[in-house]
């Protein structure tokens, strides 16, 4: 994963010559970990927000809603080149592709709490 740190100009396509088009049907990890990544966050519809979890175990995580929108919420406070390479990083697993796992103490936790806001929703309406 050097190449996600990498920022020189290897990122852009040579003179000349058109960028990749990345969707979310045809993406790629070196798509996500080469290209800009204002570039790979509008092609996919992925927006970036950063959260108000100060907790220093927290440095991110993915919420998909409704339809499929992809929202990243990054830790405050951190080292751009670390967000940078969470929001990749958490973008190719939002996509299930094959990416080496974070080294420790990192962990990614999956939550499916659909159910849990559907519950919330109910009591929320017929209160």
């Amino acid at each position: 994963m050097a190449s996600v740190a990498n920022t020189n100009a290897s990122r852009q396509a040579a003179p000349g010559q058109a960028e990749p088009a990345i969707t979310r049907a045809t993406v790629t990890v070196g798509q996500i970990m080469n290209l800009p990544l204002d570039q790979v966050l509008t092609g996919l519809g992925i927006r970036v927000i950063e959260s108000s979890i100060t907790d220093a175990n927290f440095f991110g995580g993915v919420h998909i809603g409704n339809g499929g929108k992809i929202t990243v919420l990054t830790s405050p406070g951190r080292d751009p080149r670390v967000t940078d390479t969470l929001v990749r990083y958490l973008t190719a697993k939002t996509f299930n592709l094959d990416v080496a796992d974070l080294p420790a103490p990192f962990g990614v936790e999956y939550t499916d709490i659909t159910e849990q806001a559907r519950d919330a929703w109910v009591k929320a309406v017929s209160a």
